[in-house]
């Protein structure tokens, strides 16, 4: 039989020729992605793992600015906050510092609510944080 295709035959791609070293290769690309995907991918349990906490202002915007002022120490419905720490009393006439304003958040107060089965712990230390900060 007579080839009536006149075009020289190819030669196959070098990893069809060799396909041991098609084999290394693949198995290189693959060791290379999973030592890349370990080095990015965050561990169970790590602080990365867990979905981050809302800055301290955000939280306050969406739990306490109904009911409190932060620029201003004037009555909303409950006491404004600014300068709370400078004041160093509540209106209870209770001590301020970071344990007490902790307790006051988590128990909650005269009409405030207490917020200890809807805030994380970290959401309540960035509420603290942004109140020392006002």
């Amino acid at each position: 039989m007579v080839d009536r295709n006149p075009q020289p035959s190819a030669r196959p791609p070098i990893l069809l020729r060799h396909p041991r070293a098609a084999r290394l290769a693949l198995a290189a690309l693959f060791l290379a992605t999973l030592r890349v995907s370990a080095q990015t991918a965050p561990r169970p349990g790590s602080a990365s793992a867990a979905p981050p906490a809302p800055s301290g202002q955000a939280l306050y915007e969406q739990r306490c600015a109904i009911c409190h002022y932060s620029g201003s120490t004037a009555k909303k419905i409950g006491p404004g906050l600014k300068s709370l720490y400078a004041r160093g009393k509540f209106a209870d006439g209770r001590r301020v510092d970071d344990a007490s304003v902790t307790e006051w958040i988590v128990a909650g107060g005269a009409d405030m609510p207490g917020y200890k089965d809807s805030l994380r712990p970290a959401e309540i230390r960035a509420l603290v944080l942004y109140v020392k900060s006002l």
